[in-house]
This record gives structure tokens, sequence and C-alpha cells, in this order.
């Protein structure tokens, strides 16, 4: 594959590479994040990077890579994901990059492989300079696998005790520099019943009529009790009922019914105590109800008051917050503070007919080689 000349070229590379997560419904078998990650490491190499893939599932890489000067005085980290959601349902061709109207489409062209070529070529700008040589930061890039489905490759990089002095998650936050968002509590709430024939309801006990009981508190209580744990930044949680199954068949009385609840939580709430009390509450109406955890990504909560987190307010667009979860709060901590950052908008995230604007693309590419520009500045100065 030519090298690509420009960071329209490269985010075209990146599109045209299906890396679907294949959790759920992927919508292809071109699943999992290999190919991309040897595209991006080849990238990288080739700039003289020190690169490594550590497979954290098969076919499904973390690429680590790494500029290390003789005697860093710091270091600062890229970190986007290398997957993207499923393609079901999309209204253009997925894996073909077609530039129009001053757009750029594809899956992925907003979440995230436009944040992540526009600093791909700003650390390409940036090796290929005379600056590279009076470099003082260790600059490290981290492509991470699963962001999407279970943040399993920050996961990865946290237990392996991954720190730096300061860790831009690649998101698109149209370059606004999100230090707050919201985590998520994903979990099941089963009732229980027994099954009779439908002729006679009597005989049994209706799983959904249980169910009924549980959503009557959840939306007349625990909604109500979570607008009061509004945080500072973030504002309240909230809680959202996203599916509901129960019974086989019309002329049975159910046996089981399910929901699945989707909490968005802020810094203060302990995911499991959450879980007990929810558990506790519905069971005061309906006792055989079980509520289990399906998933729980850690709200994020960054200083600001941080110097490079300073320094990196003061070259971008000003702090903000934001209501989805990411990588950063898997990664964030006092040995890897963390904040999101991108080009694009994340109205443009998931969606049927995703794209990123040129001008968007292009803006960021020049932003983050400012980024370095003023980050390496900032310690010769000292």
């Amino acid at each position: 594959m030519a090298s690509p000349k420009s960071v329209v070229e490269l985010l075209q590379d990146l599109v045209a590479i299906p890396s679907v997560n294949p959790s759920g419904t992927p919508g292809t078998d071109k699943t999992g994040e290999q190919a991309m990650g040897e595209y991006v490491a080849d990238f990288l190499r080739r700039l003289g990077a020190e690169v490594a893939l550590e497979e954290i599932e098969p076919g499904r890489p973390n690429l680590i890579a790494s500029f290390t000067p003789e005697k860093p005085l710091a270091h600062l980290a890229f970190a986007p994901h290398l997957d993207t959601v499923s393609v079901v349902g999309m209204t253009i061709p997925p894996f073909d990059p077609i530039v129009r109207d001053g757009k750029l489409f594809g899956r992925g062209a907003t979440d995230t492989k436009g944040p992540m070529a526009a600093a791909l070529w700003a650390l390409h700008e940036w090796a290929k300079s005379p600056a590279r040589a009076r470099s003082r930061i260790r600059w490290t890039f981290l492509g991470l696998m699963s962001e999407e489905a279970g943040n399993d490759g920050a996961i990865a990089m946290a237990k392996k005790g991954f720190s730096s002095d300061l860790t831009l998650v690649l998101e698109p936050t149209q370059l606004g520099v999100v230090t707050a968002h919201k985590g998520a509590l994903w979990l099941e709430v089963e009732t229980a019943g027994v099954a009779c024939h439908g002729s006679t309801p009597d005989r049994g006990r209706n799983a959904i009529y249980a169910m009924r009981r549980a959503l009557e508190i959840i939306e007349s209580k625990v909604i109500p009790d979570l607008s009061k744990l509004a945080h500072a930044k973030l504002g309240v949680p909230t809680i959202n009922v996203g599916t509901i199954s129960g019974g086989s068949k019309i002329n049975i009385v159910p046996d089981r019914c399910l929901i699945e609840i989707d909490l968005r939580v802020v810094p203060g709430i302990d995911a499991e105590k959450f879980r007990s009390h929810l558990e506790s509450d519905l069971r005061a109406v309906t006792p055989d109800v079980t509520v289990r955890q399906q998933r729980y990504s850690p709200p994020l909560d960054t200083s600001e008051a941080l110097p490079w987190v300073q320094r990196l307010g003061n070259a971008a667009l000003g702090f903000t917050t934001a209501p989805w979860f990411s990588d950063a709060s898997i990664l964030g901590g006092p040995k890897c503070p963390a904040v999101c950052i991108g080009p694009g908008s994340i109205a443009q995230a998931h969606t049927k007919d995703e794209f990123i604007l040129i001008r968007d693309l292009e803006y960021g590419a020049d932003f983050f080689r400012r980024w370095i520009q003023v980050a390496e500045e900032s310690l010769h100065e000292t």
C-alpha cells in the first residue's frame, strides 16, 4: 500500500480497513482489529517508533508505539480505539471512504478513525521535522481494541500499569478537552414466575406482571432518588430501560421477564452498592427478582488544575464534559491522568451515514501538531 500523502488520504486508508467490533450483530464477517493494528504499526514503524502488537484476544491486539529520546523529561500519549461499531443499517458503503461535499464518509470516519488519523499525521509531520532531534518527551501512541464493547484493550493496559503525564484519549469532541464524563452501569433485571396454560392463569404466576411492579418502582422511586445525586460538572445520573422481553407463547403464562437498564453514573456512585440497593427496592414489591451487572465503565473526573491538563486546555478550545463514556476513565488515575479530545462531532458517531468534515479533520491534524510543539517548548522553557 502506497504511503498516504495527506491526512485525508490517511483517513481513507483507515476507513477502508474494516475493524468492526465482533460483539452483537456486526453486520460483516470482517471483524476485529488485527488489520487495523498492523497498518498503524507499519505507519509508525516507518517513522522510527518502537512498535509492538499485543494480542488481547485472538486476532484482536492492542498497539503500543513509542518515540523515546535519550533522556525524556515527560511522557505524553495519544490513545484512540481501533474498533468501530456495527455496520448494520448503514445507508452508505461502510468501507468505501468517499469524499463528497467537503465530507469524508465511512464507518469510523468520526468515531474514531478521524481523530486517530489527525494524531498520526501530526506525529508524521513532527517525526520528519528537525524538532524531533530536540525532543525531551516520550511520545506514545496506543491503539486500543474493543472500546465499543467492554473497554478490554484499555483494561489490559491499566492492568499492565501503563502511566503517563497525560494521555489524550481520542474521541470526536470538536477539540474541546473533556475532563469529565459519565460512566455506564448496565444491569439486567429478571423476574421469575410460574408457567401454566394460558386458559388457567390462576394456576401460575405471571413474570410480566411482576416486572410491571418493578418498572413502577424504577419510575416512581429510583429516578427521583437519582436526581438528588447531582455532580458539580456532570449533573444528575440518568437511567434508561432499553429492552424488555418475556414469555414464550400467547397461551402460556410467562415464567420469565427480563429488562436491560442503562444507568449513566457520576463520580460518587458505587456500582455494586447501587445494584444491591436496586435489588432490595424491587424485592419489596416483587420478591422473585434478580439484578445482575452486565457491564461497568467508571466515570471520568480529571482535575483541570494539573499542569499538563492546563497546557492542553490553553492550546485547545477550553474544557468541557460529556454524557458518554470512553477508555479515558479506564486508563485515568493518579499515575495516568487522561482526557478526551479530537476533531469531529459526536453527533455523527454510530450513524447510518457517518462522516467527518474535511475542514475539521485537517484542523485536528494541525491542532495536534501544535500540541506537540507547545508541549516540547514548555520543557525547553524550564
